[in-house]
């Protein structure tokens, strides 16, 4: 049964566009992008709540950025009477684009909701956040020149707070630019140890930061090669698009519930 036509009113609504999305079609028609299930997040574990709902939130955004494409490349297939193939024009290259920027902002914002919440718990008990945590302290006070933010913390009533506070800012205050970061600045003052989250899964999301990172700063153009000429601007595939922000995600959620497994442990 064929999906019944539209106005460019209904359109315009991100409902309308996942209903549309989802309609049946001639197979092999058109691919629909879908990402994989995030699943049940971990209970009795409330430091990981906020870090979850902002993954929820990215994957539900990235996934109707998947649906709205499905739906401009099934409107211009009805509209020219064929099936669509070949180079994706450049609304949908632009979709997958956005797709790329969505999944980087919500790694940012849930990984740093998850060392801002779940650090303070983790450094209680001997292991490593505690000694990233200490060697943090030791390297501020042996500094050539100390900062003035550790001094005001170390001349308040109270400095522990306060040195926690720098240290978990320290963590938190810059987006992660590639895997070894991620790895480094967030799995280690976790205690996420290599039997939890292997290296292979980190080093893996190289291709992911690369692409984040022609799409964010360079718009994916390549270099000008000829002054009176646009830049050529790079093409993704659909399928690497979508593999690449799945492995991001999923990732995340790994990340959650093995801090999670952490946080358990130090009750």
């Amino acid at each position: 049964m064929e999906p019944q036509a539209v106005t460019p009113e209904e359109v315009d609504t991100a409902e309308t566009a996942t209903a549309l999305a989802q309609a049946p079609e001639k197979p092999g028609n058109l691919t629909r992008l879908k990402l994989s299930a995030l699943g049940n997040r971990p209970y009795r574990c409330p430091e990981v709540i906020p870090a979850w709902w902002k993954l929820r939130s990215t994957h539900s955004s990235v996934s109707g950025l998947f649906d709205t494409l499905h739906l401009v490349r099934r409107e211009r297939s009805q509209q020219n009477k064929a099936e669509t193939r070949g180079r994706l024009h450049s609304d949908a290259q632009d979709l997958l684009r956005a797709a790329i920027v969505f999944t980087s902002a919500g790694v940012d914002a849930s990984v740093q909701a998850l060392i801002e919440h779940a650090v303070p718990v983790l450094i209680t008990q001997p292991g490593t956040p505690r000694d990233k945590y200490e060697t943090f302290v030791e390297e501020q006070a042996r500094a050539p020149k100390v900062e003035d933010g550790f001094l005001a913390a170390l001349k308040s009533q109270d400095p522990r707070p306060e040195l926690l506070s720098l240290y978990v800012l320290s963590k938190t205050k810059a987006s992660f630019q590639g895997s070894g970061d991620l790895k480094t600045r967030a799995a280690s003052s976790l205690g996420i140890t290599n039997q939890q989250i292997h290296k292979g899964r980190f080093t893996s999301l190289d291709v992911f930061f690369t692409a984040r990172n022609d799409v964010a700063h360079r718009l994916d153009m390549d270099n000008v090669t000829r002054a009176d000429a646009a830049p050529p601007r790079k093409l993704r595939a659909q399928e690497e698009v979508r593999s690449m922000c799945d492995e991001a995600l999923l990732l995340v959620r790994d990340l959650i519930k093995e801090t999670a497994v952490n946080l358990t442990a130090c009750r």
